[in-house]
């Protein structure tokens, strides 16, 4: 593929032809059209033809004040998308995908291939969650492949390989780790499977990156009463965001099981939550606490839209209705975090696994075993609970030791 530069008029209508190839909705696409056209003006202004990064992030300055990336409004992060899906087709020749889509098709020549492998790793008992991120790789390599004009799988070699791994740079160093790790174990696939004659794996370049278990996110007792206290409760979707939130804060579940939580998971007779975890696939009782009950009750009885769909308790208040997904959720915290005021700073998470954190900060505070922790939680042991022992801070402060004097005179005279 010739890697000359696109003019801007050429490059809009290739990202835009791209884009819908890659399902992005008429709406979506549209909401690019102002920044693209004002940035052609501007080029043309300067007498500016082809488009690189440091021309965009330019004109995201002089245009609409943007030094800062993070905490963008929404109308400003449509900006810099727009300006970004240019420039990463201009520098890779692709879209480089901040979310990908749930159901994964890859292009034609490389379908079979790819759901094979997905399809052997699944029967080899790896987790839908596991195989979902490998298909997410799997994605961005076969755009990758098909923007190089690779009609086969047999035309691999190490600059491909190589190449796709050069357009990583957005990615956060656990992100490129884990999709290096999974391209090893593909290529291995592919070799050992007889597809290539070579392995492809000890091409695929070492990060140096090591896992290591972060300090969760937890906010404060006060943080969490704060945000339910200013959740407007006069309208359907506060209900039914305060009953999420709820289920979060109180009892830690997560985001997917409050997705997939059903009328027959809710026990009104023992007053218990009974369901099988999406996560470790293993079954939790939670006690259905008074506040949490009632708020269910409110959601279900003056909020829930009329739905034969699915059984699902949480929903879409606009059509299409259906169940709420993951993504969701988090959006539905960090909203009313904000509106609440809550200072969230660089780095700290502030989603409904935050709110999981936080329970298990305050259990600790409180003085509660590990082991009822863990079984709160629905951790498997106790050793996924520990990581928040890290977050005790008094129980920190007491295993710490008082220093040694030191006698900064102490020892030989120096003249």
């Amino acid at each position: 593929m010739s890697k000359q530069k696109l003019e801007i008029n050429e490059l809009i209508l290739k990202v835009q032809g791209a884009l819908k190839e890659a399902q992005y909705s008429e709406m979506r696409i549209a909401a690019f059209f102002p920044t693209w056209a004002r940035l052609t003006e501007y080029m043309t202004e300067r007498n500016e033809q082809i488009l690189n990064a440091k021309t965009g992030l330019n004109f995201l300055e002089e245009a609409y004040g943007i030094t800062v990336f993070k905490n963008l409004p929404r109308n400003l992060a449509i900006c810099v998308r727009a300006v970004n899906v240019l420039t990463d087709f201009q520098q890779h020749g692709m879209l480089l995908a901040k979310a990908r889509r749930k159901v994964h098709v890859y292009h034609p020549q490389f379908q079979a291939l790819f759901q094979g492998y997905i399809d052997k790793r699944r029967t080899e008992g790896h987790s839908e969650d596991t195989l979902q991120s490998y298909a997410i790789y799997l994605d961005r390599f076969s755009d990758y492949l098909h923007s190089r004009e690779v009609k086969s799988i047999c035309e691999l070699d190490n600059t491909l390989v190589l190449g796709f791994t050069g357009t990583f740079t957005n990615y956060s160093p656990a992100v490129i780790h884990n999709t290096l790790c999974s391209l090893r174990t593909f290529f291995h696939y592919l070799f050992q499977e007889g597809f290539v004659s070579k392995n492809f794996a000890y091409v695929v370049p070492r990060d140096g990156y090591r896992s290591r278990t972060k300090v969760p996110s937890a906010y404060p007792k006060e943080d969490v009463e704060k945000l339910l206290k200013t959740i407007d409760r006069g309208n359907p979707k506060g209900k039914r965001d305060y009953a999420i939130i709820l289920l979060a804060a109180r009892l830690g579940l997560r985001a997917q099981d409050i997705c997939d939580l059903s009328f027959e998971h809710l026990k009104w007779d023992t007053n218990t939550i009974e369901m099988i975890q999406g996560k470790t696939e293993k079954p939790i009782t939670l006690p259905l606490l008074e506040d949490v009950g009632q708020a269910i009750i409110d959601y279900l009885k003056y909020a829930r839209p009329e739905c034969t769909t699915t059984n699902a308790i949480f929903l879409r208040l606009i059509p299409p209705m259906g169940k709420l997904e993951a993504p969701t959720l988090h959006s539905i915290v960090t909203h009313h975090m904000r509106k609440a005021g809550i200072q969230v700073q660089d780095g700290k998470k502030h989603g409904p696994h935050a709110l999981r954190h936080s329970l298990a900060s305050a259990l600790l505070e409180d003085k509660t075993p590990l082991p009822v922790i863990s079984e709160i939680l629905g951790h498997t042991s106790t050793a996924s609970t520990s990581v928040y022992l890290k977050i005790d801070i008094n129980q920190l402060r007491s295993c710490s030791l008082t220093p040694p004097p030191f006698d900064w005179n102490h020892g030989e005279e120096v003249f």
